[in-house]
């Protein structure tokens, strides 16, 4: 559990704020809602870290020239089975929304659809796309890489992307079941936020630039692979899936030869690259022996015996618990986070969102 200090508002609210303020720095409408959307719905399934407080990483990539204010995305069919997006430097947002419905319309007609996407920007949470997707009644795999920030496993130096793999699944019977996780020990966001709130990190999740473990923020140069420091060829293996997926597939760079998003140079285009494959669960089995055995499948894992005082989840439902909660209660936002987007609202003429009330803690 994170614990901050903060105020919750409406999560309708924060959106067309942050719709505003992306507006209020260049960007098109379009490109505009595609970031606010994103952002809402990860904040408002506790995946704080890459919600709402990334606006002001984006605002500034916006009035520094390294993301467009208005791309001309192009979608090409490359195969009966392949979609391909150049995001053209614009927010890769919007560029994940389009390659999702792209794909779709794909997968309609051949059963699965990979998609590729080129030339983007970081794209927020991954879960909101293939999420996107299940709530349409399709399954979907998504990952992206990044700047270099995690090391390889006993490695001291940064190498990897963060590399996010993300999985969804339509559940007839309730949310879908969505799997959104970083193939390193945590997000680097993770770090950030606990700079802004003055907790110290976990233990062996982060180096310090002697390669030594250190649970200060502050020294924290590079992340750890998930499985840690005995088991992080796990992670680090799936980092190099992602990065291959997400960069030779889609003719972009590998994360070691991208540019640092929290370099000097902020004017430089990032160039990331993003994966997604698209499944038309009914081309594989009957749709309704389909969503049964999902049906099946949850309650049976729901239902495990677990250690005392804790239960066994499904991937996705401790952010469905969130989201009934921060849907009747508001979206927590953290006091630092509150205070920038403040001064960004004053130097637009934008509006913040009403506060409903204080909020003394958050997960992700």
């Amino acid at each position: 559990m994170e614990e901050f200090n903060g105020v919750r508002c409406h999560g309708e609210a924060v959106e067309a704020f942050v719709k505003s303020l992306v507006v209020g720095a260049g960007a098109s409408e379009e490109s505009a809602a595609a970031v606010a959307r994103a952002l809402t719905d990860a904040s408002m399934r506790a995946v704080d870290t890459h919600g709402v407080r990334l606006t002001p990483h984006y605002l500034r990539g916006l009035k520094a020239g390294r993301i467009k204010t208005t791309p001309s995305v192009r979608i090409d069919r490359l195969a009966p089975g392949i979609v391909h997006v150049d995001a053209d430097d614009g927010l890769g947002h919007l560029a994940s929304y389009r390659g999702i419905e792209a794909g779709i319309a794909v997968a309609r007609e051949n059963g699965m659809a990979a998609v590729s996407i080129g030339n983007s920007t970081h794209h927020g949470a991954t879960g909101c796309y293939t999420l996107a997707a299940a709530r349409q009644g399709f399954a979907a795999l998504g990952m992206t890489n990044a700047d270099a920030i995690v090391a390889p496993h006993d490695g001291v130096k940064a190498f990897f992307g963060t590399n996010p793999i993300s999985f969804a699944v339509p559940v007839t019977e309730g949310q879908p079941l969505l799997l959104d996780m970083a193939t390193s020990s945590i997000p680097l966001n993770r770090v950030l936020l606990r700079r802004d709130t003055g907790a110290p990190l976990p233990p062996e999740v982060a180096i310090d630039g002697d390669g030594a473990m250190t649970t200060d923020p502050f020294a924290a140069a590079a992340l750890v692979p998930l499985g840690g420091a005995n088991y992080g060829y796990k992670g680090a293996g799936l980092a190099v899936m992602v990065d291959l997926l997400c960069s030779a597939f889609t003719g972009m760079l590998h994360g070691a030869q991208l540019p640092s998003f929290a370099g000097d140079n902020v004017t430089w285009p990032a160039r990331l690259g993003h994966f997604f494959i698209i499944f038309d669960t009914k081309a594989f089995q009957p749709q309704q022996a389909f969503a049964e055995r999902i049906v099946a499948f949850l309650a049976d894992l729901r239902a495990q015996p677990a250690r005392p005082g804790e239960r066994v989840m499904a991937p996705g439902d401790p952010e469905w618990e969130a989201l009934a909660d921060r849907t009747a209660n508001g979206m927590p936002i953290d006091a630092a986070t509150w205070d920038v987007l403040g001064a960004f609202a004053k130097a637009y003429g934008c509006v913040p969102p009403a506060v409903i009330a204080t909020a003394t803690a958050h997960r992700d």
